[in-house]
């Protein structure tokens, strides 16, 4: 069995809920890829950890379950950053799972540029360093040999990336809609049923779907972060984060939802790619949307996406995930497959 030193980027809701499914999975992981994922290094907002003999899962589990952190532990470092733990560490994946920072996309950026240098593979929950660096970082992972795999950054656990990349290949995307936020699609659905926005984002916040600071979700940026990823992924678009046209669903009222009830239809936060003139066209905004139709039926904790192709024609996909462990299952699907094809 061989053990793949491993190196996680904060410890939130989707890399406690990672540790989870490594300690319930571990004697499948082992049996199934003959691996076992040793935590060397962690790190949280308050510094960095590390130990050779790897953590224990529980442990650093139960350490914020209890409200700790990072340099409560005994091997707490304090002479080492974030940024620079690659230079203290000898391992081969990092897991990307801190808080993304939208204005300038340190420290994750800089903790994901360093550990490509190295050589180390890099699974990314974390959609800002892409935002910020997405061609600079695949030519990082091109020169020095590691993998670049972010497939939980879009819609949780629906494998969006994977089918795209995979799946469609030789196929050329003709244009998408889609409802990528989750969070947004509830507070739309309890909008329409009379209930209100506070009420609504105080339930996200609760089951931990929502940040402390939900005015990401509501304003369309996160919607446009996972268009721009999968746009940049999957297509010839070059633009920038701020080609993308965005209004979010703040100034929305329960009454215009019942109305559009009324009339047979929803509205929903759609992000929509479509080429006019031999050019992208990328935005985010509410649409109004016959309520019989594909993501008119996407509910709740619900995401979906709609696509066509000169291939495969129309495709359509959904999933439901009103908590994060969906994310965190992607993250390790990730990382297993960067050790299957090693």
């Amino acid at each position: 069995m061989k053990k793949i030193r491993t190196v996680l980027i904060g410890l939130g809701t989707v890399n406690r809920g990672v540790l989870g499914i490594l300690a319930n999975q571990k004697q499948k992981i082992q049996n199934t890829y003959g691996v076992e994922l040793s935590i060397v290094g962690v790190a949280d907002s308050s510094g960095v950890a590390t130990k050779t003999s790897g953590f224990d899962y529980q442990e650093l589990i139960q350490l914020k379950s209890r409200k700790g952190h990072i340099k409560d532990l005994p091997e707490y470092q304090p002479a080492i950053s974030v940024e620079n733990i690659s230079d203290h560490i000898d391992a081969e994946v990092l897991i990307e799972s801190s808080s993304g920072n939208l204005k300038t996309g340190q420290p994750g950026l800089q903790v994901v540029r360093n550990a490509l240098r190295k050589g180390w593979s890099v699974v990314l929950a974390n959609k800002a360093p892409l935002v910020f660096g997405f061609d600079e970082l695949h030519q990082l992972a091109k020169i020095h040999g590691g993998r670049l795999v972010y497939s939980a950054t879009v819609c949780g656990g629906l494998p969006v990336i994977n089918i795209l990349q995979r799946d469609l290949k030789l196929a050329t995307l003709i244009s998408l809609k889609g409802i990528f936020n989750a969070t947004t699609n509830y507070i739309l659905n309890e909008l329409e049923n009379g209930g209100s926005f506070e009420e609504a984002i105080k339930e996200a916040q609760r089951i931990g779907a929502a940040e402390a600071d939900p005015s990401h979700d509501i304003n369309g940026h996160d919607t446009a972060n996972k268009l721009f990823i999968i746009m940049k992924s999957f297509t010839d678009f070059n633009g920038a984060i701020t080609n993308i046209r965005v209004e979010g669903i703040q100034k929305l009222t329960s009454n215009q939802l019942i109305e559009a009830k009324e009339r047979d239809h929803k509205i929903k936060l759609l992000a929509i790619a479509e080429k006019i003139n031999n050019q992208w066209a990328l935005s985010v905004k509410p649409v109004l949307i016959e309520r019989n139709s594909f993501l008119g039926m996407c509910d709740g904790w619900e995401m979906g996406l709609e696509l066509k192709t000169d291939l495969y024609e129309s495709i359509s996909l959904k999933n439901y995930e009103a908590d994060p462990l969906g994310t965190s299952a992607a993250v390790v699907r990730d990382v297993l497959e960067i050790v299957s094809l090693e």
